[in-house]
C-alpha cells in the first residue's frame, strides 16, 4: 500500500472521532451565541472608567501525523498529540477613548519532544497593547478611524497572518507566510509603537517594531524595525462580493549580535490579493526579500515566493474546502526553513535523522483541507494533509506527507 493511502486511512478514523456528523444534533443557534459572548462581563457605555470588558480564551488540541524520507532516503514515520494553544487574556474599553488588550500564552506542550512534559503558566505575552481612538477624541473630517497605539502586536506581512490564529483556514500556516513575519526569538508577538487610520476605502498603517525579547513587555535595546502597508477594500461597486489588495513593507537595522526580528531578515515586501463570490475564494501572496546577516554565511542572501489558497463552502457557513500550493526559493544553499510543524520534531525525536535542520534553498508544498464550523469560527474542526518537497543545491532534504486534525474553540 501506499504512504499516500496509509495516511489517508490513518486520517479518516481521526477526523470521524471529532467528526460533527457523529452528534446526535447540530449545536443550537443559542448555544453557538451564548459561547461567542460568554466572555464578556461588562457593558456600560455611560460609565465614566470602564465602559467594557470582556474574557478571552483560545483552545486549540490537535493531533498529527508525518511521513516521509529525509535526505538520505530513511523513513520518517511518527505521530502526535499536543495542546496547540492555550491562551487567556481580557480586552476592554476605558476612560471612552482607550482600548486595552492582553493576552498570555499559558501552555508550553512539549508532549512531542523528547523528555515528553507539559508546561503550565504564563510563557510570553500574544499581546499587551492599548490604543487610543484618536479620531473619536478630535472627530477627524474625511477619516472613518485612526488609532495610536503602543505595546506587543502582531507585524503582518502575508495573507495568512491577516487573520489571527483562531480563525486560519488552514491546520498551519504556511512557512512561507511565516518566513515573512516579525516574530521574536521566542516566536511571539513583539513590542510596537504605531498609528492606524481608514480613509474611505484605504487602510494605513505605520509602525515601530523592537526586536528585544521579554516574556513581558518588552524594551528598545536591539533591532528596530520599520514597518508600513496599505489595504484597499473595493468590495463595493465590484463585481465580486469581496475585493481587496494589500501591500506590506519593512526593513530592519540591528547588528548579528541582537535580538532581531523575523529571523534577522533585512526587508521584506508582500503583495495580497483576496477574491470572494458567492461560495469562492481565492487569497494570494507574492513576497520577496532578503535574509540578512547570519552567523552561517549559507542562510543569507534573497529569498521570493508566493502562496495560492483557493476555497470553496460544500455547505455555506458550515463545512469549507480549503487548498494551498506554496513556492519558495532562496539564491543561498539553506537561506529557506520547513517551518513543518512535526518534521523538526521527528528530526528531534529520532536522533538518526537527517534533515539539514530543515534548511534548503527550494520549498514546494500542496495542502488539501477540510473544515467543519459547528459554531462559526468560535467552534471548528479543522483537517488537512500536505505534501512538501525540501531541496539545498538539487538535493532533496525532505520529501513526505504530514496530516491532522484540530478542534479549535475561542470567545
Amino acid at each position: 500500500m501506499s504512504r499516500p493511502s496509509q495516511l489517508i486511512l490513518f486520517l479518516s478514523p481521526v477526523f470521524f472521532h471529532f467528526s460533527p456528523f457523529n452528534l446526535s444534533a447540530q449545536l443550537s443557534d443559542e448555544f453557538c451565541q451564548n459561547l461567542k459572548d460568554f466572555g464578556k462581563f461588562h457593558t456600560n457605555e455611560n460609565s465614566p472608567a470602564l465602559q467594557s470588558a470582556k474574557l478571552f480564551l483560545s483552545y486549540q488540541h490537535q493531533i498529527g501525523h508525518i511521513d516521509g524520507t529525509d535526505n538520505s532516503g530513511q523513513a520518517l514515520d511518527d505521530s502526535f498529540e499536543e495542546f496547540r494553544r492555550v491562551w487567556v487574556g481580557i480586552s476592554g474599553k476605558v476612560a471612552s477613548y482607550w482600548k486595552f488588550k492582553v493576552v498570555s500564552q499559558v501552555s508550553n506542550d512539549r508532549n512531542a519532544y523528547p523528555g515528553d512534559y507539559r508546561q503550565w503558566g504564563h510563557e510570553t505575552f500574544r499581546a499587551a497593547n492599548i490604543t487610543f481612538d484618536a479620531d473619536l477624541f478630535w472627530n477627524i473630517d474625511g477619516l472613518e478611524s485612526l488609532e495610536i497605539g503602543y505595546g506587543r502586536r502582531t507585524g503582518r506581512m502575508a495573507d495568512e497572518w491577516q487573520r489571527s490564529s483562531t480563525m486560519i483556514h488552514c491546520l498551519e500556516r504556511s512557512s512561507f507566510s511565516n518566513k515573512l513575519w516579525l516574530y521574536d526569538k521566542e516566536k511571539g508577538n513583539p513590542l510596537a509603537t504605531w498609528i492606524k487610520w481608514t480613509a474611505g476605502k484605504h487602510t494605513f498603517d505605520a509602525a515601530v517594531f523592537s526586536g528585544t525579547y521579554d516574556d513581558y513587555l518588552g524594551g528598545w535595546e536591539d533591532s528596530k524595525v520599520f514597518y508600513g502597508s496599505w489595504l484597499g477594500d473595493y468590495s463595493q461597486g465590484s463585481s465580486f462580493d469581496s475585493l481587496e489588495y494589500w501591500i506590506s513593507y519593512y526593513q530592519q537595522e540591528g547588528l548579528v549580535s541582537e535580538d532581531r526580528l523575523a529571523g534577522g531578515n533585512e526587508w521584506a515586501l508582500s503583495l495580497v490579493n483576496r477574491i470572494e463570490n458567492g461560495p469562492w475564494a481565492l487569497h494570494s501572496t507574492l513576497a520577496w526579500g532578503d535574509n540578512g546577516e547570519q552567523s552561517n554565511l549559507n542562510r543569507e542572501g534573497s529569498f521570493a515566493g508566493f502562496v495560492l489558497m483557493p476555497m470553496y463552502w460544500l455547505k455555506d457557513q458550515k463545512m469549507k474546502v480549503v487548498s494551498r500550493y506554496l513556492y519558495q526559493e532562496s539564491n543561498l544553499s539553506e537561506g529557506l526553513k520547513l517551518n513543518s510543524r512535526y518534521g523538526p520534531l521527528a528530526d528531534t525525536r529520532d536522533t538518526s535523522i537527517e534533515l539539514n535542520s530543515g534548511r534548503g534553498d527550494q520549498h514546494q508544498g500542496i495542502y488539501l483541507g477540510l473544515n467543519y464550523y459547528l459554531c462559526g469560527e468560535n467552534l471548528k474542526l479543522v483537517s488537512g494533509i500536505q505534501h512538501d518537497e525540501l531541496k539545498s543545491m538539487g538535493d532533496t532534504q525532505f520529501r513526505g506527507w504530514t496530516l491532522g486534525t484540530s478542534l479549535r474553540l475561542w470567545f
